[in-house]
């Protein structure tokens, strides 16, 4: 991990950021307020240092007159966006086949960190939770931000995420085997201090009781991506966070259907959709796992653009809408390799994209219930590419139903408070941190005006998109 720490102080801060002036007024704009769901106009901000120092309505006062003035007249103005589910670290993943063993590498490079980083502050995103990739490179990237050696996004970071994993997956994966076990793996990860662990999906309910049990003696939050352990016995062994729509367990199909799938269940990506195919969300086994979960204040983040762009991957056109925000390799890995619906026939596609409807009659559900949900991307995923991506999720859940303001409480208000630094950012007030996402559009009207970005504040720096995307391209 030497050339990410030494290549980041050579990367520096952007040229095309502004540096933070002693005092900046923003006026003239429209505060949106998810927290409270209320629309303030004609207000302005000051900005001293790194903070809000001050917001006000109408005028600016004289007091202020040496400020360096900005007009966003006809703007609006709202927190910094938060992906929850953001792998900056991740690079192109390949196969190799040596004497008859596969295995996979994760060639995660400085070049593709940097370039995802500006591109997430251009869409408008100030904070990220990266849950999972090399340790190492974790810890580097969320401390050379910290530092101030590189921009980008805030990070709280997890290290290589721990798994029973069927063949080595070099760069992310910390391999259980009879030779390492879970709480190894967790006491080296809190060593090199990560913020969170990730338990993953091949683990047994006792890889997954031992983690959670040496996490939480660590200090350490847990973070679980599951498969066939369901989301109901990791809630009950003290899981503090779940990831992606896909409770994909057969524990939670109905008990009639339960040795069917098993039987014809392919693996992989496939199961995204055929275990849909069975589930009764309305069914005694879903209703207790989303009472559970909901008891609990359980968090998660439903990660929808990653399963929808593989459900639509036979749609090219829309597959490939965001790819020039991608880095080129990520692209072109994307394209080839790495893709969740390789070997995916056209009644693949057909099956998936009919199932669509019920993956979000799911996140209506967990809203409904009052689980406590954040807005992840799964970035650097198939097609998912960095930044743009966040705007996308943020629609897809207005799609499912969820109405738009509490999607943007979802981007911001709820995941500082997920990632516990909502003393400090997630809102917009006096003495917070200046994270704010200036928008030509308002996007509790349509979500859609996320995409409409004019400028962002992070840390008091002021960004124009334009030039961070051409800095990336670099």
């Amino acid at each position: 991990m030497r050339s990410l720490l030494a290549a980041v102080p050579l990367l520096g801060t952007a040229s095309t950021s502004a540096p933070v002036a002693a005092r900046t007024i923003y006026s003239g704009v429209t505060i949106l307020d998810p927290r409270t769901k209320t629309r303030l106009p004609d207000r302005y901000i000051v900005v001293e240092d790194k903070r809000i120092v001050a917001i006000g309505r109408g005028r600016v006062p004289r007091r202020y007159v040496d400020a360096t003035a900005i007009d966003m007249k006809g703007r609006f103005a709202m927190p910094g966006l938060f992906d929850t589910h953001a792998h900056i670290t991740l690079g192109p993943v390949s196969p190799q086949v040596k004497g008859g063993a596969v295995s996979l590498t994760v060639a995660g490079s400085d070049a593709i960190t940097r370039h995802d980083a500006l591109m997430l502050l251009a869409a408008g995103v100030t904070t990220i939770r990266d849950p999972g990739g090399d340790t190492a490179r974790m810890v580097a990237y969320r401390d050379a931000v910290a530092a101030g050696r590189l921009t980008g996004p805030e990070a709280k970071v997890a290290g290589a995420v721990i798994d029973r994993s069927a063949f080595p997956v070099h760069g992310l994966v910390d391999r259980v085997d009879d030779a390492h076990n879970v709480a190894s793996y967790v006491a080296a990860q809190s060593k090199a201090g990560v913020d969170y662990i990730k338990l993953y999906e091949a683990l047994t309910p006792a890889d997954l009781a031992s983690g959670i049990k040496a996490a939480h003696a660590a200090g350490v939050t847990t973070i679980a991506h599951l498969g066939d352990v369901s989301w109901t016995t990791a809630a009950r062994l003290g899981i503090d966070t779940l990831v992606h729509a896909m409770p994909i367990s057969p524990d939670l199909l109905p008990a009639d259907k339960r040795t069917t799938y098993l039987k014809a269940r392919r693996p992989g990506p496939f199961a995204f959709f055929e275990w849909y195919e069975q589930v009764d969300l309305d069914g005694p086994e879903m209703r207790e796992m989303i009472r559970t979960i909901a008891a609990k204040h359980i968090p998660m983040d439903a990660t929808l653009i990653a399963f929808n762009l593989a459900f639509y991957g036979n749609d090219q056109q829309y597959r490939d809408r965001d790819v020039a925000w991608a880095y080129p390799t990520m692209t072109k890995n994307w394209e080839t390799a790495f893709r969740f619906d390789l070997g995916w026939k056209p009644d693949d596609y057909r099956r998936a994209q009919a199932v669509w409807p019920k993956v979000q009659q799911f996140v209506r559900m967990l809203h409904a219930a009052g689980v406590p949900m954040t807005i992840g991307t799964d970035m650097n995923n198939p097609f998912v590419a960095p930044g743009i991506s966040v705007a996308r999720e943020a629609g897809l859940h207005v799609e499912a139903g969820i109405p738009a303001w509490d999607v943007l409480r979802m981007a911001t208000t709820n995941a500082a408070a997920l990632l516990k630094v909502s003393d400090r950012t997630g809102r917009l007030r006096s003495g917070m941190e200046a994270d704010i996402l200036f928008l030509d559009a308002d996007p509790s009207i349509d979500i859609a005006a996320l995409t409409k970005v004019r400028a962002v504040v992070e840390n008091g720096r002021l960004h124009e998109p334009e030039a961070l995307m051409a800095e990336a391209r670099l």
